[in-house]
């Protein structure tokens, strides 16, 4: 019987048809406080730039928005892209959002520009010089520790304001060669399946944990698997917001972005194409969907590949409604799967009498 997982959110902000980039902001928070109040874990925000259907760009503003509207779920960046920023401002940031959020914040971390190339140039155009990724990391680091390498130009510096505690650190990856750094770092590690469904994953997942060395940021492992969830009332309904999501996901990483999440009646009325069928085929694996048991069973699956118990879903699905609806769906199914799993081991303790 599958062990009991827990689940935390990715939000993108999805601005769906009709709608405003305020509107999705606020559907973003509305979002946050209904995971909250269903035990979720954590809510984590993206930074995506050039991409009009999703108003998440900036993690730490929203953040805030988030972190104020809610009292107890933990408050993160899935993720903060270090190429952008300097490792000092990122750290002033988080040390600020704690500071403000007591043990309540995430710094989630990665090394994609976020944006096509044209925009990467616009966010970089005052630098000089590109600093290799696992140097803005040993930088980020060291920032929220105030330990540098003595021969560190750094040396003796440390972000403000000082706190109790420090952001819980995770490095993101897609492709597995960040796993032994965030293990050598003693970080938290979070994986995106929803990028790469492959079995690089659940490979890096296990990687880390035999390399994880307990440092000041943590004493033991902690993986996070991300993916793609949408789910329906009914099969048909599963199968409407998988199509949805599959077109919204085709044109937002092409060089024709939609400027709004696609709705299902203009999804209704799209006519695929074979090319655009191959490219859907090829994203298969980035999506779990299914009705609320279906979806539920798959998580597990997919945390047991990864040998973790959290999952954090992102639900791109249109409309507000929708995904509050999944939201409840999902918390009721696993409910039910933990009162089974519970009256299951009642039976078999009074076997055992």
């Amino acid at each position: 019987m599958s062990k009991p997982i827990k689940l935390s959110i990715l939000d993108y902000s999805p601005v769906d048809e009709g709608r405003l980039a305020s509107d999705a902001l606020s559907a973003t928070v509305r979002l946050a406080q209904h995971a909250e109040s269903k035990g979720f874990s954590r809510y984590w925000v993206s930074e995506h730039h050039g991409m009009p259907a999703a108003a998440s760009n900036s993690p730490e503003i929203l953040m805030a928005r988030i972190a104020s509207a809610t009292q107890t779920i933990r408050v993160g960046s899935g993720a903060v892209l270090l190429p952008n920023y300097s490792s000092l401002k990122i750290a002033e940031n988080f040390q600020l959002l704690e500071a403000m959020f007591p043990n309540r914040v995430d710094l989630g971390f990665g090394r994609a520009p976020g944006a096509d190339q044209r925009t990467g140039m616009a966010l970089n155009d005052e630098k000089g010089k590109s600093i290799s990724y696992a140097q803005k990391v040993t930088d980020l680091l060291g920032f929220l520790t105030g330990k540098h390498a003595l021969e560190s130009r750094y040396a003796g510096m440390r972000a403000h304001p000082e706190t109790l505690d420090r952001p819980q650190a995770f490095v993101l990856g897609a492709s597995g060669s960040t796993a032994e750094f965030a293990a050598k770092e003693g970080l938290g590690f979070t994986f995106a399946h929803f990028i790469n469904p492959g079995s690089d994953g659940p490979q890096a997942a296990k990687a880390y944990r035999v390399a994880f060395e307990s440092t000041d940021f943590a004493a033991k492992p902690s993986v996070i698997v991300s993916i793609f969830v949408a789910v329906g009332e009914t099969e048909a309904q599963a199968r409407d917001f998988t199509d949805a999501f599959h077109l919204w996901l085709m044109y937002a990483e092409s060089a024709r972005p939609f400027n709004r999440v696609p709705s299902l009646a203009t999804t209704r009325a799209h006519n695929w194409t074979p090319s655009e069928q191959a490219v859907r085929d090829r994203n298969q694996g980035r999506l779990i969907s299914g009705t609320a048991s279906n979806v539920v069973a798959q998580l597990h699956e997919l945390a047991s590949a990864y040998g973790t118990d959290e999952v954090m879903i992102n639900l791109m699905m249109p409309g507000e409604s929708a995904r509050l609806n999944a939201l409840d769906a999902i918390t009721a199914a696993l409910n039910a799967g933990a009162a089974t799993r519970s009256a299951a081991e009642a039976t078999e303790e009074e076997a055992c009498a």
